[in-house]
């Protein structure tokens, strides 16, 4: 019960309490109101100054990418956008204008609001390098659109097209997914960013800093003036590695094949060339990709994919420089070892059978590297077993990326016994080894570990990490990688065999006057039935290697018939030897797989024909 309300308390009483509980009530309000005007003075300030204060960002121009010579890969051009102003409007007009919007453009409303939801004050970029009948449309249209603009911009565009597509990579706007992960790095809705190859690897270097407007806003948000300005800084400008004119000459090389091509500087690593077949136009990622384009681009000929390093396929012949080598290390073979090559080999009581028919007779290991003779590397297969061959596969730089930047890198297939077992629950038999050690079987390889497995030979053992772009030389001493510190003799061996493969050999394709040039063919059988993959290898020149290229092409035949021309137009180009008006035709004996070969079998017969004998692969 109430105090004033008690019975038996006189009036003078109770008027004293309510007089009292007044006094203390409006005490308590002054309180309040002396810590709202006075305590709490700086922060209502500065909500109120929040509230009329707005940040817009303005873009920094991209860098631009050129080649190792300067020539420009990669620029900006004048483009139109679409751009909606949310802080011109109130809300109720913002939501009519998108609604608007999304009628007159055909886009998703609901996705205008997405973008503008995580940034409700700063522009909505719509549409993204527009084309004129959509700035016909804003125009017509412009006193319905309040906060609408069509506002000048700079998008991504690649002069040369589909020109190195795959190691260029592409731009596009930052998705919702992306954001989550990349806003702390300052990243924000409408961003453009690199999503594939140099764009994505160095996209932190090429975007630049985006510039600031400090706008004062009325009460409505509508803005009345610029306080402050910052303006943008623009990305850095790149120069990668690259060979603009070497990599022209391996797209024009590889035109209306799928394969690819890598050439790497084997002292270094720097990837003078990286084409893959078929490609893809980064322009078309500059705006919004129409239907059709995007259909295009995930064919069933996988355009997108990166051949070069993301496809691993039985290297075949290539293989024997790996077999080769750990013979030689292990002491199990010498260069003068001698074979007798009968055209067939029994592993128990599974017959193998050569490229060549009845064989060469008896030949030693210099001669066998070089016809590429399937039935001694069957022998040095089961001598060696897997484990060694797997050992010297990875000391070459086979069965484990890379390490290049460009990422989707497969690690290709390296087998062992243990490997087998884990993956199959099956023992590893004599036959697996006979196919190991040419090349087939369970073994893949992407070409750009190829050309890393050539390079190793040519500079002397050195594992090289490709590169993008030059290191600087404190980066370069912190890597150093594997360097394998073979005998003397198994360089002269390999060294030796590997020149001849291209100067009377397999690899006479390749040839170029006036230098000189190592190498390997291979042709690896793909799918029962079907035509091989051709693979080259190669580095020039002999002596001091100044360039190492691997040729891959799917599917379509011989290593020495269609793999090894083109290297030899990648050497002419980088010798500066222009290419011969008329060819005499290379022929092919064309010779199909012999029958009861092991299915993966390598090194049937290739395409040159020099005076005495056909040439295996």
């Amino acid at each position: 019960m109430d105090a004033a309300a008690q019975p038996g308390l006189s009036p003078q009483v109770r008027t004293a309490v309510y007089s009292v509980s007044v006094a203390l009530l409006l005490g308590a309000l002054a309180t309040r109101l002396i810590s709202m005007q006075v305590v709490g003075a700086s922060e209502f300030r500065e909500r109120a100054e929040g509230n009329r204060l707005r940040v817009i960002l303005d873009p920094a121009p991209r860098g631009v990418i050129r080649d190792r010579k300067g020539q420009v890969l990669a620029g900006s051009r004048l483009s139109y956008s679409v751009t909606l102003y949310p802080i011109k409007l109130t809300r109720d007009q913002t939501d009519e204008v998108i609604d608007r919007l999304g009628k007159l453009l055909a886009v998703s409303p609901a996705e205008i609001r997405a973008k503008r939801q995580n940034t409700p004050n700063l522009p909505v970029r719509v549409l993204s390098d527009i084309d004129e009948r959509t700035i016909a449309i804003i125009a017509e249209n412009q006193s319905k659109l309040p906060g609408v603009s069509i506002d000048p911009v700079t998008v991504r565009y690649y002069p040369r097209g589909r020109f190195a597509s795959h190691l260029l990579g592409y731009t596009g706007e930052i998705t919702d997914g992306e954001l989550e992960t990349m806003a702390e790095l300052g990243y924000r809705p409408g961003d453009i960013l690199g999503k594939m190859g140099v764009e994505r690897i160095f996209d932190a270097e090429l975007r630049g800093v985006p510039g600031r407007q400090q706008v004062e806003v009325d009460n409505r948000g509508r803005p009345m003036r610029t306080l402050a300005e910052i303006p943008p800084t623009p990305g850095k400008d790149l120069n990668i590695a690259l060979d603009a004119d070497l990599q022209a000459t391996a797209e024009r090389a590889l035109e209306g094949k799928k394969g690819s091509v890598v050439a790497l500087d084997p002292q270094t690593g720097e990837i003078l060339a990286m084409a893959s077949k078929p490609d893809f136009d980064p322009n078309l990622f500059a705006g919004r990709i129409r239907p059709q384009d995007w259909k295009a681009v995930n064919a069933s000929t996988r355009p997108l994919l990166n051949r070069a390093l993301s496809s691993h396929y039985p290297p075949g012949s290539i293989y024997k420089i790996v077999t080769s080598a750990a013979a030689m290390e292990a002491g199990i073979v010498r260069e003068d070892s001698k074979f007798m090559s009968t055209g067939v080999f029994y592993v128990g009581n599974r017959l193998f059978r050569d490229w060549k028919p009845g064989g060469f007779g008896r030949v030693d290991f210099h001669k066998a590297l070089v016809m590429s003779i399937d039935t001694v590397y069957y022998e040095l297969g089961l001598r060696l077993g897997p484990d060694r061959m797997a050992d010297m596969s990875r000391n070459m730089g086979l069965g484990k990326q890379t390490g290049v930047l460009l990422g989707h890198e497969a690690a290709g297939i390296i087998p062992d016994a243990q490997w087998k077992r884990q993956r199959f629950n099956e023992k590893w038999y004599p036959g697996d080894s006979a196919n190991m050690s040419i090349g087939q079987g369970y073994v893949t390889t992407t070409p750009i570990q190829a050309a890393v497995m050539i390079s190793t030979v040519a500079n002397g053992g050195k594992v090289i990490r490709p590169k993008l772009s030059r290191p600087p030389a404190e980066a370069e001493a912190q890597d150093p990688g594997i360097v394998n510190q073979w005998k003397p003799e198994t360089w002269k061996m390999l060294r030796g065999a590997l020149h001849n493969v291209v100067d009377h050999g397999t690899g006479t394709a390749a040839k170029v006057p006036g230098y000189t040039a190592s190498g390997k063919t291979g042709s690896a059988e793909a799918r029962k039935g079907g035509k091989t993959h051709a693979w080259f290898v190669c580095y020039s020149p002999s002596e001091k290697p100044r360039i190492a290229i691997a040729v891959m092409l799917e599917e379509i035949g011989h290593g020495g018939s269609f793999a090894a021309p083109v290297a030899g137009k990648l050497l002419r180009q980088f010798y500066g030897i222009p290419e011969p008006i008329a060819s005499a035709a290379v022929t092919a004996p064309g010779a199909a797989v012999p029958p009861g070969r092991p299915q993966g079998a390598s090194g049937s017969a290739a395409a040159v024909t020099p005076p005495a004998e056909t040439m295996g692969d």
